[in-house]
C-alpha cells in the first residue's frame, strides 16, 4: 500500500468508528481490519483482548468475592488466627486485591462483559474452543449476577443488593469458579504465547526500550505466577523450579529497574515511563511474596504456611495486572 495514502485511509476509518459507535458487532469487525494492518499478532492479541478484559476488570472481582465467602482473608480471621502468622507478612491482606479505583465489577459488567466478546475471534478464528467456552462463562456469571438491578437501585439499595449477590455465589459459585478456571488457563496459553511473539516484533521495530522491558517484565510475571499454580494443582513444583522463577522475575525487575536509570531527561508524561512507575510497588510485592514462599521452603515451613505463602503470590499477581491493566488499556 503507498504510505501516502495511510493517512486518509485512517482518517476515513476513523470517521466511520465513531459513526459506529456503539453499533457492537460493526465496530469490532472494523477494528479486526485495522488491527490485521499491522500485522498477525496484533490481530490475534486484538481478538482475544475483549475476553481478557472481562476476565481482568469482571471476572477478577466476582472470583475474589467468592473466594472471601470460601476462605475469608486472613486479616479477617478470628484473633487468634491471625496471632500465628509472622509479624508484617499478611497484615495489608485486605488490600492484596489491587487497583480499586475504577468501578466495582457489577457497575460495569454489562459494558465489559457483553455476549459481543467473542465477536473478533469469531471472524478470525470460527472453530475456536475458546468461543463455547467463554458463552458458557458468561452464562454463569449473568446467573451470579441476575440481582444486580438497575443503577438507581444500586444507589439505594446497595448493601441488600450485595447480599443477594452474595447468595447467588453461595448457591452457584463453585461452578462459577470451575468455568473461570478452565476459561482463565485456556486465554493464558494463547496470550503468553501472543506477548512473546509480540516482545519479538517490539525488539524487532525499537530495540530493546520500555516498552520491550514493561512487556518483558509482564511476560516473565505471568510465567511464574502460572507455572506455580499449574506446579502445585499437580504436585510438581519443585524447590529448584520454584528458585528458577523467583530469580527470573527478579532479573526481570531489576534490568527494567536499570533501563529507567539511564533515561537522560525523564519525561513523566511519557505513557511507558507513567506506567513503569504505577507498578513499582505491586512489583515489589509480588517480588517479596515469591521470595516468602522460596524462603519458607527452604526452612522446611509447615504445609500451612507454605500454602498461605502460596495464596499470598496469586494475590499479588493479581494487584500487580489489576494496577498494570488500566494504564496500558487506556496508553497503548
Amino acid at each position: 500500500m503507498n504510505p501516502a495514502l495511510l493517512l486518509p485511509i485512517g482518517l476515513v476509518f476513523t470517521l466511520m468508528l465513531v459513526g459506529l459507535a456503539g453499533a457492537g458487532k460493526h465496530t469490532q469487525v472494523l477494528e479486526l481490519w485495522l488491527d490485521r494492518l499491522d500485522g498477525p499478532q496484533t490481530a490475534a492479541a486484538s481478538a482475544l483482548a475483549p475476553i481478557i478484559d472481562c476476565m481482568n476488570r469482571v471476572d477478577r472481582d466476582t472470583r475474589l468475592a467468592y473466594q472471601r465467602l470460601v476462605h475469608p482473608p486472613m486479616a479477617e480471621s478470628a484473633p487468634q488466627a491471625q496471632t500465628s502468622l509472622p509479624a508484617g507478612r499478611y497484615a495489608r491482606s485486605r488490600e492484596e486485591f489491587g487497583d480499586n479505583s475504577e468501578p466495582q465489577a457489577r457497575v460495569i459488567q454489562n459494558d465489559v462483559c457483553a455476549p459481543t466478546l467473542t465477536t473478533k475471534l469469531a471472524h478470525q478464528h470460527p472453530a475456536s474452543p475458546l468461543i463455547g467456552m467463554t458463552a458458557e462463562y458468561l452464562a454463569s456469571l449473568q446467573k451470579n449476577s441476575s440481582t444486580l438491578g438497575t443503577s438507581n437501585q444500586r444507589r439505594l439499595f446497595g448493601d441488600v443488593l450485595q447480599q443477594r449477590i452474595e447468595d447467588e455465589l453461595s448457591r452457584n459459585g463453585e461452578a462459577y469458579a470451575t468455568l473461570s478456571s478452565q476459561l482463565r488457563r485456556a486465554l493464558a496459553v494463547q496470550d503468553q504465547r501472543l506477548r512473546v511473539e509480540q516482545r519479538a516484533v517490539l525488539e524487532a521495530r525499537l530495540g530493546q526500550d520500555l516498552h520491550w522491558h514493561l512487556l518483558n517484565y509482564m511476560i516473565t510475571a505471568r510465567a511464574a505466577v502460572d507455572q506455580i499454580d499449574g506446579g502445585v494443582r499437580t504436585a510438581s513444583l519443585t524447590l529448584q523450579a520454584l528458585a528458577k522463577l523467583t530469580a527470573a522475575v527478579q532479573r526481570a525487575n531489576e534490568n527494567s529497574a536499570t533501563f529507567v536509570d539511564h533515561i537522560p531527561n525523564k519525561n513523566l508524561n511519557d505513557e511507558a515511563l507513567h506506567l513503569w512507575y504505577v507498578i513499582r510497588q505491586p512489583a515489589d510485592a509480588y517480588l517479596i511474596a515469591l521470595h516468602n514462599l522460596l524462603q519458607d521452603w527452604l526452612d522446611h515451613a509447615p504445609p500451612q504456611q507454605l500454602s498461605d505463602d502460596y495464596y499470598l503470590v496469586t494475590r499479588r499477581y493479581d494487584a500487580l495486572l489489576s494496577y498494570y491493566n488500566r494504564p496500558a488499556r487506556n496508553a497503548f
